[in-house]
């Protein structure tokens, strides 16, 4: 989750967030990023520090031949390593240095408990962050340890079909409780899944087998990241109507348990009765 002054992302939706934060700020003609687990009970580890400042490093090499840049690409850790500055950034270098360090930031593999009387606690939405909390961090991040998907996901298709980064990335997105919200129908998979923005996923299985996806974030290359964790996360559901197709359904139901369902749909979605009206209604 980002909190940043960029055009492409709302800081006002993540307040009070106990997920990690990136927030971006124009200094003027440079920008700096501040990377903080300050509402997750913990620290960068000296792991994370040291992925951090790889970026850093790479980004003064990108930087080091252009005569338009005349300041040092710095990390600065906190005194407590809940916070680390990148400093030293051309701004419209902004959006790639967020997406390299949010695979680092968003990674609870390279953080450790910190800061509050009892570690590993962290804060409840909207609580003052000066208030230690009282939610477990495996409550609110349910897969900080990697689980290992259900046997009904077929891994190796889906590694076949998705480039080696992409497919690495949308694990650790999984593994960290990234996806949430899953409706599974027949072969029909939809979730949410929270990447830099929460992301819209409908993919196709068959069988556990991946056979199309759709996600609404802007990369292109399809299966993405956010569709991978998805199919992931399809282990830990069970489809609804699985071996038994809608006809059969509908060929046995009664006409008055018909009824009663199209009541109650009519009753819930204002676009169910609107339909019901167009269809049914005199002409």
């Amino acid at each position: 989750m980002f909190g940043t002054g960029l055009s492409d992302y709302d800081p006002t939706e993540l307040v009070g967030s106990n997920r990690p934060l990136i927030k971006y700020r124009d200094k003027h003609k440079y920008a700096e990023l501040v990377l903080e687990l300050e509402r997750t009970g913990h620290g960068f580890s000296a792991k994370g520090i040291t992925a951090l400042d790889e970026i850093r490093s790479n980004y003064a090499n990108q930087v080091a031949d252009d005569n338009t840049h005349q300041t040092d690409v710095t990390l600065e850790v906190g005194v407590t390593p809940r916070t680390i500055t990148i400093k030293g950034i051309f701004p419209e270098d902004s959006s790639s240095m967020i997406g390299s360090c949010w695979d680092i930031v968003s990674d609870p593999t390279k953080w450790f408990p910190i800061g509050w009387p009892d570690q590993g606690w962290i804060h409840r939405r909207s609580a003052d962050p000066a208030i230690p909390g009282d939610e477990p961090v495996v409550d609110a991040f349910p897969r900080l340890q990697t689980q290992t998907p259900a046997n009904s996901v077929d891994l190796e298709t889906l590694r076949q079909v998705t480039e080696p980064g992409r497919y690495e990335r949308g694990s650790r997105y999984y593994e960290q409780g990234s996806v949430t919200g899953i409706e599974f129908v027949d072969d029909s998979l939809q979730a949410t899944v929270q990447g830099s923005r929460p992301y819209e996923v409908q993919v196709t299985l068959s069988e556990g087998s991946y056979v199309s996806g759709q996600c609404s974030c802007p990369d292109d290359t399809v299966p993405c990241k956010h569709i991978v964790a998805a199919v992931l996360g399809s282990g830990d559901v069970e489809a609804v109507g699985d071996g038994q197709s809608i006809d059969t359904l509908l060929e046995e139901a009664s006409a008055k348990e018909l009824r009663a369902v199209l009541a109650e749909l009519a009753d819930e979605d204002m676009r169910v009765r609107k339909r019901l009206y167009e269809k049914l209604g005199e002409d």
